[in-house]
């Protein structure tokens, strides 16, 4: 089974797939994979891509995608029956400015009426929204109760935005291999063993994007570098990415370890700029090359 992400998602690895190559998937033996900062699952996606009897341990601190997840496992026909009527309405609209309209409608509700609305309903909208929202972005605002609140994309869609049936394989994913867990990442310890691979994709350390409304800071960079350490005396097979600013920390906190670094160029802003970054992808295990794409 194949599955596509979600949403789009600012910072997803879909783009690294290729400069990760054979470096990220080890040659030891692994029957779980743990995704402790799940987002919209690109990584998870090649796992089973690769190995499609893995099972899951899924964990993202996120408690509203997490409940996205949920419900779409759940409730795979009642989701996908809301989140089709949202897209109708969404069409149906024929200017760019109603359709904004329409869009920052539902994005209140969402922020502020949530208690109102049910959890398929919560779930559907949120699901529509991030399918059109700008730049796969997670913001909170003031007013929005530490919840999503992103602005309206371009709204220029002219076919149906929602894949159906990546819907439904999405929904069997989560019901029949994964565990989903909501909080910290160091949720997942009790997974962790001799036989699990686990992988770590924080919020980029000069990210200035809160995708919970307590953030994630330089000392949860840090805990996070001890957890990888943690996993690695348990037996476990480990990878870390992050973006990398040049003031040694990964050195300094993980430098026993296998360092990667590549140079990436990304797209910013709503113009055509475009940043070369140099990312860093920390492994505690080394492969033989092989081709595996």
């Amino acid at each position: 089974m194949k599955l596509k992400p979600l949403f789009k998602w600012t910072g997803g690895k879909n783009k690294m797939k290729a400069k990760y190559g054979d470096t990220f998937f080890p040659d030891s033996k692994y029957d779980t994979f743990i995704d402790c900062f799940y987002g919209a699952g690109a990584v998870s996606h090649w796992i089973l891509e690769k190995k499609p009897d893995t099972k899951f341990i899924i964990n993202d601190h996120n408690s509203e995608m997490v409940k996205l997840y949920k419900t779409l496992r759940d409730y795979p026909d009642e989701f996908i029956d809301a989140s089709l009527k949202l897209q109708e309405g969404h069409l149906s609209i024929n200017t760019i400015e109603d359709r904004k309209a329409f869009y920052n409608y539902h994005k209140l509700r969402h922020c502020q009426e949530y208690e109102n609305l049910t959890d398929i309903e919560e779930a559907a909208a949120l699901y529509y929204m991030l399918r059109v929202n700008f730049n796969g972005w997670w913001k909170i605002y003031n007013y929005s109760n530490g919840r999503y609140a992103t602005p309206p994309g371009t709204m220029t869609e002219k076919k149906p935005f929602m894949d159906v049936q990546n819907l439904k394989n999405t929904s069997k994913f989560f019901k029949e291999q994964c565990t989903i867990l909501s909080g910290d990442f160091e949720n997942v310890r009790p997974y962790v063993t001799d036989t699990s691979y686990v992988y770590f994709d924080p919020p980029y350390r000069d990210s200035t994007t809160n995708y919970t409304d307590d953030g994630f800071n330089e000392n949860d960079q840090i805990r996070l570098c001890n957890f990888f350490k943690e996993c690695t005396q348990k037996g476990a097979l480990s990878a870390l990415s992050n973006k990398e600013i040049g003031d040694g920390f990964f050195e300094t906190h993980l430098g026993e370890y296998n360092l990667h670094k590549m140079d990436v160029k990304y797209s910013a802003g709503r113009g055509d700029t475009i940043n070369k970054v140099q990312e860093i992808l920390v492994t505690n295990f080394k492969n033989i090359p092989n081709t595996l794409f």
